[in-house]
């Protein structure tokens, strides 16, 4: 039987592994530094806060290069990565050009990350569409509910 440690120690060795490879790979901007050296903002899946910061602290991170936003959104699966790189723009943790280590985890042991320049200035705004302008409300009013249409449609 496995241990209850089973997840974490794996998600430990796959965080270690990319930290590794970020720190083989030479800045492409700067040669002389590596990848992980240029590291300025980390925004991991926003899965398990607590897990994370433990794991981070483990590898040698500490909790200010770290960015969540798991508090507000909880985790939203493979949308949490997109959104707190939304949210850390709008919260003003992101106000220049930064590069971004995204680190994500999944079921099965499964991990991948990214690295990427995130430019604040082509983050887009968010927009709320409404979908049903007031004149299609009222339309829609007059109609019937969505169970009158439904009888009408099986003879009712």
């Amino acid at each position: 039987p496995r241990s209850t440690l089973f997840p974490y120690t794996t998600l430990f060795r796959s965080l270690m592994q990319m930290l590794g490879e970020l720190g083989a790979e030479p800045d492409p901007d700067d040669p002389g530094r590596t990848l992980l050296e240029t590291i300025e903002l980390i925004i991991p899946h926003q899965a398990n806060k607590t897990m994370i910061l433990n794991l981070a602290g483990k590898a040698g991170l500490s909790a200010d290069q770290l960015y969540f936003n798991v508090e507000r959104m909880g985790n939203v699966s493979a949308a949490s990565i997109p959104i707190a790189v939304y949210d850390a723009v709008r919260d003003g943790v992101i106000t220049e050009p930064v590069r971004v280590f995204a680190p994500g985890f999944g079921a099965g042991a499964v991990g991948g990350y990214a690295v990427m320049r995130i430019d604040p200035g082509i983050v887009a705004d968010e927009v709320v569409l409404d979908l049903l302008q007031d004149t299609d409300r009222h339309a829609a009013a007059a109609a019937g509910s969505t169970s009158d249409d439904i009888r009408a449609a099986f003879g009712e």
